[in-house]
């Protein structure tokens, strides 16, 4: 009954999984930089109210973004065997 639900649309390193990560990291790096070009400003405050740091918000989106072009082997799950 399981195999009938895996199918190659579920690997999370098809296009599409790459793809949305690709558009989220660049929004996240988008949401970074904001603060700082428009205001000079190192932190923003989000939809809950608190503050983040937007160049951490730069780093951790170059990470989503690079991980999603490049698919590093240590992101890949690996299937045991029983």
């Amino acid at each position: 009954m399981v195999g009938l639900f895996r199918s190659a649309s579920s690997d999370s390193r098809g296009p599409l999984y790459r793809g949305v990560a690709a558009l989220a990291g660049l929004c996240m790096i988008g949401l970074g930089l904001r603060p700082i070009l428009s205001s000079g400003d190192l932190n923003y405050r989000n939809w809950f109210g608190g503050l983040v740091f937007a160049p951490l918000a730069i780093v951790f989106g170059l990470f989503v973004l690079l991980a999603a072009l490049f698919k590093p082997q240590f992101l890949q799950t690996t299937r045991k065997d029983r």
